[in-house]
């Protein structure tokens, strides 16, 4: 008898259907609507930056710049409204546009100069810190206006915070382009056997300063959305959240080595590890202890993600020409 393979975003989904069901069982707390609530909404950020950031990481690479990216792109959407004067909607794509440059630039070096990504990313993560601070003078700089700016974090649609559904939305459209285009199957094909992926005329190259690219645009967003959520922004605004949002893809079913990946898995990875933390809170457990459950639960999640790549490796690459390089005239 065949065995059935499930998704690992079913099997992951109904870990956390499970979760809810204990966690509401030792307290009625957590499952009201304003807790559930505020539980997504506190993982809007890394959901957002997670939908890009989950490219580099599939073809083998990682973006350690998330945290530096996302304060000096919050601080530019400043500048660009309050300081130049720019309607705010311009200043927001202008912001992007500047994420998406930083992040091909990542994606040069790495692709074109062969310099590990780790180390490029991490060297980024350094300057653009330093950018950060002499741009923002060092400051904490205030962002009460424009008023329809500050309502992308602040505001309400149908009851939900806006920033879920920019985190829905750019998670969904991520999830479409990994798993249902070519540019998606030549991610996976370059991240699981790149001589492989040559052979099938898929460009390495071209996949990773794309990949860079789109973690840099996703960063951007990341830094329009927590600037006007917390209406202010400062060069350390969102340190260390690049290994939240690892944390997050690693859990979703990432592979460490790269080759498989999901958005979704990634958004459920970050929810699943927001409701544990929240059930910490709940049950009062010392907040000195939420780091030692989050670690044992990423290397059980490293642990089954390795186990199954492993297993399915042999046919990982059962892709034909046309398919994963596309129509190449």
């Amino acid at each position: 008898m065949k065995h059935k393979n499930f998704p690992p975003e079913l099997k992951l989904g109904g870990v956390i259907v499970l979760l809810m069901v204990a966690l509401t069982l030792i307290s009625p707390r957590f499952l009201t609507v304003s807790n559930l609530t505020n539980v997504v909404w506190s993982v809007c950020i890394i959901g957002i930056l997670s939908s890009g950031a989950i490219y580099p990481r599939i073809t083998g690479g990682i973006d350690l710049s998330l945290g530096s990216m996302v304060a000096l792109t919050g601080i530019i959407a400043d500048l660009f409204m309050n300081h130049m004067n720019l309607n705010w909607l311009v200043a927001i794509v202008l912001t992007v546009v500047i994420g998406g440059l930083i992040g091909l630039f990542n994606g040069f070096i790495v692709a074109k100069i062969k310099v590990p990504a780790f180390v490029v990313t991490m060297a980024a993560k350094t300057y653009l810190y330093g950018v950060a601070l002499v741009v923002s003078s060092g400051a904490m700089l205030a962002v009460l206006k424009p008023a329809p700016f500050v309502q992308i974090g602040i505001g309400r649609f149908l009851g939900l915070p806006n920033p879920i559904y920019i985190m829905v939305v750019l998670v969904l459209a991520s999830q479409f382009l990994l798993k249902r285009t070519s540019f998606g199957r030549q991610v996976m094909a370059v991240g699981s056997n790149e001589t492989a992926a040559k052979l099938s005329g898929v460009d390495p190259d071209r996949v990773r300063l794309i990949s860079y690219a789109i973690s840099g645009m996703t960063s951007a967003v990341g830094g329009v959305v927590l600037a006007s959520l917390t209406q202010q922004i400062f060069a350390a605004a969102a340190s260390g959240i690049e290994l939240d949002v690892m944390t997050a893809l690693v859990i979703g079913g990432t592979s460490a080595v790269g080759g498989n990946g999901s958005v979704i898995g990634g958004l459920l990875g970050a929810v699943m590890v927001a409701f544990i933390i929240n059930g910490l809170n709940l049950l009062n457990v010392p907040a000195q202890f939420h780091p030692i459950v989050t670690g044992v639960v990423i290397i059980l999640a490293l642990l089954l993600n390795e186990s199954n790549v492993k297993f399915n490796k042999i046919g990982i690459f059962r892709i034909n020409r046309k398919s994963v390089g596309g129509n190449r005239g």
